[in-house]
């Protein structure tokens, strides 16, 4: 098999979502399990260019099967967030042209391949849930409750490669998002080099709702060079001849 990294760049990702353009389809429900369990605990991490949580210790292994995947089953990898400078523009997908502040990406490897490494050259090697983070005009104070066990402790990872111990269920503000009616779904790649063409998306639209001092803490992070993270987001690609999916 030719590997994606090698192959010409037709599939790539993040692209904008056109609700107008769009198949809708129905699947089984997509089913999601450990990502905000008690057990273990879960580590943050300043790579130098995002903010990376793993979920170790103690626990089951998070996965994701059914819907688009066709009996196979995701184990968890990682989440990894995207912003910008602003509240206007950070997020890599775009909704019928709309910008969101952040984005936090939720990655899986397909478990028939082991391990991660291994997923690069595969069509259907990862599957990455897609979250908008939108900062609205509330008053500083009034932060998500749930997404703070992350923001609350930013500051302890302001150097990079720096690492802290967190709430074993920090993810669990991913339930709001996961209670939608419906999500989208594309083939296409990660959006870091190489940007392998090896991934599942799928996309909830409706936004989690941060306050501005959560997303800010994100912003005072450091890279290697010791200058803050302002911007690390991917620009929109073309979508080509590829069909993006409506999961009603």
């Amino acid at each position: 098999m030719q590997c994606a990294g090698d192959s010409p760049k037709w599939g790539q990702s993040p692209v904008d979502i056109d609700e107008n353009h769009v198949v809708r389809v129905e699947y089984p429900p997509l089913l999601m399990s450990g990502h905000w369990s008690q057990d273990g605990h879960a580590k943050l991490k300043n790579t130098g260019s995002t903010v990376q949580i793993t979920l170790e210790g103690n626990r089951s292994p998070a996965t994701i099967r059914g819907g688009p995947f066709v009996g196979d089953v995701y184990e968890f990898s990682e989440v990894v967030f995207r912003w910008g400078s602003s509240n206007c523009k950070g997020a890599e997908h775009t909704l019928n042209g709309t910008w969101f502040t952040m984005e936090a990406q939720v990655i899986h490897f397909n478990r028939q391949y082991d391990e991660i490494e291994q997923c690069w050259d595969k069509r259907d090697g990862l599957a990455i849930c897609s979250y908008f983070l939108q900062v609205y005009q509330l008053p500083a104070w009034d932060e998500h409750p749930l997404f703070s066990k992350i923001t609350d402790n930013l500051y302890k990872i302001t150097q990079p490669e720096a690492t802290a111990k967190i709430s074993p269920n920090c993810l669990s503000w991913m339930r709001q998002a996961c209670q939608t009616p419906g999500y989208y779904t594309y083939t296409g790649s990660i959006t870091t080099w190489p940007y392998h063409e090896c991934v599942t998306w799928i996309i909830f639209p409706e936004p989690v709702r941060i306050s501005e001092n959560q997303a800010q803490c994100f912003r005072m992070l450091q890279n290697k060079q010791g200058t803050c993270i302002k911007e690390n987001y991917r620009e929109v690609q073309k979508l080509n001849s590829r069909i993006i999916y409506y999961i009603c």
